[in-house]
């Protein structure tokens, strides 16, 4: 399973996630794709981009990563 703009989207409606354009950027990034040769679970999927959001919310990561 991979992040798409649907699942960020659902994050924000549902979960009532603050998503800003460059989180949303680099959860796709990060995530849009298949860590190859694995494959990520829905469970771990929305986990590490939970864990993503909280890091990014408490300034753990840049406000600009590109």
């Amino acid at each position: 399973m991979i992040a798409t703009k649907a699942m960020v989207k659902s994050l924000r409606l549902h979960e009532g996630r603050r998503i800003g354009r460059n989180l949303e950027a680099l959860i796709l990034r990060q995530f849009g794709e298949e860590p190859l040769p694995h494959e990520y679970s829905e469970q771990d999927l929305y986990e590490q981009i939970r864990k993503l959001i909280d890091r990014y919310g408490e300034g753990g990561l840049p406000e600009n990563p590109f």
